[in-house]
């Protein structure tokens, strides 16, 4: 089953191309992560597909429903988006449990009212994160990693196919960043296919099966995880030499 369909996509602001024939097929069972350097056009192409930018050219087509034909607030309960610039807006007066319900309405904090079924799946989701016990915690107040959590939560209320984390483990110590990981292999055995956006090949966990590498703008490459075994490859698209190990499935890099 076909989930998204990213055709001939290409994105430009002020004459500047920010994307450039972007190519992208994720179907059923795929957990991808999308790797490359700073400034590749990583959170553009996530917020194309999270239906929040519109591309310059080209078609995007989520859960069978081609954008620009469609209602795009159907195609956005299919999708759930996870961002920096989501974590630093979210006002920190805010409780964790309206975090969360906050996403029935897509609104940074909670200005309508909530039913008593809103807060019943927020402490719900909260409780499969392990974080019920910080439902009445304001925002600001909870860790960095928890944050995050916290918002994940947010993304899944309409029970959304694909969640897509841009670059969930900027800010994180390495043991938050290491149990935060941890946490993510909780959400695909709950069936939810997941786009891990990075520029740290060693964010990449065992269970995702797909990588796409993006470089100034344009796809290098797009298919099995096996790609992370070309050194040649990778450091071509990260722009300095690069020499890899393995450990647990995983696979860390340094600089020759």
């Amino acid at each position: 089953m076909e989930l998204v369909r990213v055709h001939n996509v290409s994105l430009w602001r002020n004459s500047v191309t920010i994307l450039k024939n972007i190519n992208l097929t994720i179907h059923q069972g795929q957990q991808w992560a999308v790797l490359g350097p700073n400034g590749s056009g990583k959170s553009f192409l996530m917020n194309i597909i999270a239906t929040l930018v519109f591309p310059s050219c080209g078609d995007v087509v989520i859960a069978g429903k081609k954008l620009g034909q469609v209602n795009v607030w159907d195609v956005r309960t299919h999708i759930g988006i996870v961002s920096e610039y989501l974590q630093y807006s979210y006002p920190a007066h805010t409780n964790a449990v309206d975090v969360v319900a906050s996403g029935f309405y897509s609104s940074l904090g909670v200005y309508q009212e909530l039913s008593p079924h809103m807060i019943q799946k927020a402490l719900h989701i909260l409780d499969t994160l392990e974080l019920v016990h910080y439902a009445h915690t304001p925002f600001g107040k909870l860790s960095y990693g928890q944050q995050k959590r916290v918002l994940i939560g947010r993304a899944l209320v309409y029970d959304p196919d694909i969640l897509i984390l841009d670059e969930p483990c900027n800010g994180l110590d390495i043991r938050a960043r290491e149990e935060f990981l941890e946490k993510l292999s909780h959400l695909v055995a709950m069936n939810k296919h997941i786009i891990y956006v990075t520029h740290h090949v060693d964010e990449i966990m065992p269970w995702i099966n797909r990588v796409m590498l993006l470089k100034e703008g344009q796809c290098v490459y797009a298919g099995q995880r096996t790609v992370l075994q070309d050194e040649a490859l990778l450091s071509k698209v990260m722009g300095y030499p690069l020499g890899m190990f393995h450990h647990n499935g995983r696979v860390y890099w340094y600089v020759k």
